[in-house]
Parts: structure tokens; sequence; C-alpha cells
């Protein structure tokens, strides 16, 4: 998450940020899986351990690779600290060796969403581990990594971003075609909403050439109502339609400078920061001042 000149006071607020010395807790009932019992989910690691019983201590009875569909047997259970971050544990079901099975999983094995397009690729994204940087004046942050997987479930492609979680109430995912880019099949969006003053939206974009995953530029929102807000948007060559290899991002923000918490009026900015992409990468531009 970038920083602005606003202090989002409000993050310490929410009970899904729950700074531990080890990591950071996820509520056992509400987090961004939102996961319900009688749903199914995807195995996002390479391999996944399956417990007799839930807790790290348990037997371990199976094991399921990347891309392997389960369904939730169980409401969430009391959970356990891995990858340094804190996560339930669930029942479930699956199909092995043309066998119905069940065991307990941990929730942060599985993805946190999946897109599959129309060749039947699969675009899997999932957090790697919680990291807290030595320099304390770093941001804490997830490694969120895209997998794809092709139509025979084999990974041939991964790339990971960072995620500075901070309080967000949901995480979705869409699929989008190339938008105009050249040598680009897809593009996986990956959403962190939030819907709560003072914490951020976060919109991450990751283009598939075919080949390979790339980074492309990213996109958050944040407000408090009647005090302030900034809003970021991302135009791609089919939404402007002018220069076809340019991503443009609009960065709008305002600051209130009156009391009036009904009718706010606000000191607005606005600027515009350009990318170019060249069919292989893409790179900031300097603009003119």
């Amino acid at each position: 998450m970038k920083i602005i000149n606003f202090t989002l006071a409000y993050l310490s607020l929410f009970p899904l940020l729950l700074k531990a010395q080890d990591g950071i807790s996820f509520d056992n009932d509400f987090n961004l899986w939102n996961i319900q019992k009688g749903q199914t989910a995807t195995v996002f690691v390479e391999k996944a351990y399956i417990r007799s019983v839930p807790g790290l201590q348990a037997k371990q009875i199976d094991s399921l690779g990347v891309g392997t569909t389960v369904t939730m047997t169980s409401a969430p259970l009391k959970g356990s600290i891995i990858k340094n971050f804190y996560a339930p544990w669930y029942q479930i079901s699956y199909l092995k060796d043309s066998q119905q099975k069940k065991g307990f999983i941990w929730l942060g094995l599985l993805a946190l969403g999946k897109q599959v397009d129309r060749e039947g690729f699969q675009y899997l994204y999932g957090f790697e581990r919680f990291i807290k940087p030595p320099n304390r004046e770093q941001q804490d942050y997830f490694l969120t990594k895209v997998k794809v997987l092709n139509p025979h479930d084999s990974l041939i492609a991964s790339q990971s971003y960072t995620f500075a979680f901070g309080g967000q109430l949901s995480a979705q995912s869409k699929l989008l075609p190339s938008m105009g880019l050249t040598h680009v099949k897809q593009i996986l969006c990956m959403e962190f909403i939030s819907g709560a003053c003072g914490v951020p939206s976060e919109y991450h974009y990751v283009a598939w050439t075919g080949q390979k995953l790339i980074n492309l530029p990213s996109r958050y929102s944040v407000s408090d109502a009647g005090v302030f807000y900034y809003d970021e948007k991302l135009l791609f060559p089919t939404e402007h339609k002018k220069n076809n290899q340019l991503i443009y991002k609009y960065i709008e923000e305002g600051e209130t400078e009156n009391d009036d918490i009904d009718a706010p009026k606000y000191r607005i900015s606005k600027r515009e920061e350009h990318f170019q992409w060249d069919g292989d990468k893409f790179f900031k531009l300097s603009l003119p001042k």
C-alpha cells in the first residue's frame, strides 16, 4: 500500500488485523478467503499436507497437489500460525485415486481465488507468506503469488507481488482480455476490497503472455467521509483508445477545507502517470511539468 499525506488511524480499529509477535492473524469466522461450509476451494501450494485432526502436530494422512479441488465440510476450526500468519483449519472432502476421502487442511494452503479461461488454463492467486522486514520503517506485507496451470493441472508459470494487508474485507478476481496490449493473452485482476473508512481497496494486475506472467501497474483507493479521499484509475489501450501501448493512471485526491461532515468542501488535486508497454514489460514515462 502506498503512503499518502493522511494518517490512517482507523486501521487499528479492525479485528481482522490482529498483530501478533510472530505475524498477523485472520479471524476464524471471517477472512479474505470467505469460504463457507459446502463450498469448494483450490489447493494453492505445490504440496498441501492433509491431517487426521486439525493442528500441526496431527498425523499427516495424505497430500494434495496444486490445483486440486476440495470441498469444505465443516465450519472453521481453531487455527495455527504457519508462514507467519494465523488462519483456521477446515475439514475437507476430496476425490483421489477414484476414492472420496476426508481430512483437515489449513486455510492458508488454499487459493484466495481462481479463474479459468476458454482454453482451460487456471489462474490461481494466494499468499506465500507474511513478511516483517527487519527495518521497522518498512511496511509489513504478504508475498502474494499468481500461478498458471495448464488444462492438465501442471504448473507452468508463477509471479509474485507484495500486498500490505490493512483490514480489507474481501478478495475477488476477474479475468480480463489483453486490453489492447501486444503479446498479452489474458490479464488477471485481483481485488482486495475494503468498504470501510480509512481502509484502502487495492487492485493488482498480472498479464499472461502465454509463456510468462508480468506484473502491470497496480492501483488503490481510500477515503474517510468528510475528511479526505484518494483515488487511482487505470485505463488500458482499449479503454482510452489513444496510443495503443500506453497505460494511463489518473490520480485524484481531496482534503476537506471545512468542518461540515454533511456537505464537505474538498481541496482537490489531480495528476497523471503514463506507462509504456513494449510487448514484454512496462516502464514509467517522465511527463513534462
